[in-house]
Order: structure tokens, then C-alpha cells, then sequence
């Protein structure tokens, strides 16, 4: 029976399908643009027609609706995309006894700093992307055989003119455009291509609940892109430190560091820290098939 990704041609889905065939494993992918089989999430039945006619024994839910002011502008939309679908997704999975993975966010914590938040840290809501990927992780575990995983990924995915965030660091830095690195956001970043590892370690261990899967250490976006122009002797000279605050608009949470203790005691083995990650982004972004 094979492994099912569903947004299999997004940034994610894309590391995922490429660690399932390195592993040797069935794997299926699913995704609005195409990929092995083009679906709507958002449609009920097309959902449960995929379902019913892969037969995964595993589901790995990565679609979401990640355009903050997209999603505050267009709260409706943004629900039935990165929520009311999981509800779905988790009531076929209890009926079929599928394994359901959903990819959720780190996009719960604020005015916290540098904390590494644990998986029962407290929740603050502060827009309506936050408040629609809680939502779907609480649909996620009315499945029993259900793991929602926290994360910040970053890597690359070869969309033009929709660029990741490490394709627009890369980008900047190369070009030497003006930019500004914010020194009070703070993330612990995982690469997709190591995420995608530690996840198919977990498939064979089937672990259920809440768990944050990312770096070991946290770092704020100005050490991010130092570290990378830096390592590429990228000159800073265009590149100003401001606060995230500055952003006008949707109100945003920017203490996003997350423990990963569980996750290590579960796999036997530590997440990667600070500069494996820098280093692995660097080495992928130097073997790109296209430029940025």
C-alpha cells in the first residue's frame, strides 16, 4: 500500500516525493497543479474518490493556504483550505485505519523571544492563517492514528515569480537589492530535503499527537541571512536590521522557536543544528537546475 502526498508539487511535497523513491517506497503524489494525480482539497468527494482509489496506508497532508494577508483578507477561503479538508481527511483515515500525518505551523507563539516552545506550550492566535492551521490540527487528532507536526521549513521549489523565502534570500544577496533582516523574528528552520528524512524515520515508527520537527537551536531571520551571505561572501552593504513590527498590516507571531526533545527521544538521534541546515541549503542552492 503506498504512501499518499497530498501538495505533492509544493515546496514540501516535492522533498517528500523525491526521499519516498530514494527510500525505495510506493509513493503517490497529489497536487492541484498535477503531479501523478490532480485533485481540489477543497471538494469532498474528489478527496475521498483519491482516497478510495490509492489505498495509502499512509496520508501526508502538506497543502495550506500560506499568504498571511491572503488569508486575513479572505478568512472563508483560507478555512477551507487549510482546515475543513483535514476534518474530512481524519474522518477517512479513523474509518480506513490510515496512518495521517497533516503538516501544520510554528505560527502559534508570540512575545517570547528566543524560547524553544514545547508541544504543550501556550497557543496565541494573532491572524486567521494561525487560527485556520490550529483548527486543522485539532481536526487532525480526532483521528487516533493522527501525528500534527510543527515545523519552519525552508528550501527551494522552482516556482517563477512565486519564490520561496530561501529563494528570495539567495536572490537579494546575489543582486545586492535592498532588503531588510529582521532581528526579533526568530524561527527554528529545518531544511525540506532534512525534514523529509527525519519524517519517513518516523513512518516506520508511527509516533501519534502534537510533536515539533526542526532545528535543535533557534536563530532570527538577520542571523539567517548573515550566516548564508557570509558562507557566500555576499556583501551586507544593501542590507539594513529592522524590526518585524515595521511589517504594516496583519499582525504577525515572530517567536516561532520550538523544542524538539520529543522528537529526538522518539527517533533515538539529534535534530540538525544552525549550520548543518545553512550548510545543506547551501549546498542544494549551488546544484539548482535553475536560476533564481
Amino acid at each position: 500500500m503506498p504512501v499518499l502526498v497530498l501538495g505533492s508539487l509544493g515546496m514540501l511535497g516535492q522533498a517528500l516525493m523525491k526521499e519516498g523513491k530514494a527510500r525505495k517506497i510506493n509513493i503517490v503524489g497529489a497536487d492541484c497543479q498535477g503531479g501523478d494525480i490532480q485533485f481540489d482539497i477543497t471538494d469532498d468527494r474528489q478527496l475521498t474518490k483519491l482516497i478510495l482509489a490509492v489505498r495509502p496506508s499512509v496520508i501526508i497532508n502538506t497543502v495550506a493556504l500560506t499568504d498571511i494577508e491572503l488569508c486575513e483578507q479572505n478568512p472563508g477561503l483560507a478555512y477551507c483550505v487549510n482546515a475543513r479538508p483535514v476534518a474530512h481527511l481524519a474522518q477517512i483515515c479513523a474509518r480506513t485505519g490510515t496512518y495521517f500525518v497533516h503538516i501544520s505551523t510554528d505560527h502559534f507563539f508570540s512575545g517570547d523571544k528566543r524560547l524553544q516552545h514545547k508541544e504543550n506550550s501556550k497557543i496565541i492566535l494573532l491572524n486567521e492563517y494561525a487560527r485556520t492551521k490550529y483548527a486543522a490540527e485539532n481536526y487532525a487528532l480526532t483521528c487516533p492514528d493522527a501525528l500534527a507536526i510543527r515545523t519552519n521549513i525552508v528550501g527551494f521549489r522552482g516556482r517563477k515569480g512565486s519564490p520561496t523565502f530561501a529563494e528570495w534570500v539567495f536572490e537579494v544577496l546575489k543582486d545586492q537589492k535592498p532588503f531588510t533582516m529582521f532581528e526579533d523574528f526568530y524561527t527554528s528552520s529545518i531544511t525540506v530535503t532534512q525534514f523529509a528524512r527525519y519524517l519517513f524515520d518516523l513512518l516506520e515508527i508511527k509516533p501519534y499527537g502534537i510533536l515539533n520537527l526542526a532545528s535543535r537551536e533557534v536563530a532570527s531571520k538577520k542571523k539567517f541571512i548573515s550566516s548564508i551571505a557570509e558562507k557566500m561572501s555576499y556583501s551586507l552593504d544593501n542590507a539594513i536590521s529592522g524590526s518585524i513590527s515595521s511589517i504594516q498590516g496583519v499582525i504577525r507571531a515572530e517567536s516561532l522557536g520550538l523544542d524538539v526533545k520529543k522528537a529526538e527521544e522518539i527517533l533515538g538521534k539529534s535534530m540538525p543544528e544552525f549550520d548543518e541546515i545553512i550548510n545543506q541549503l547551501l549546498y542544494e542552492y549551488r546544484r539548482l537546475p535553475y536560476e533564481l
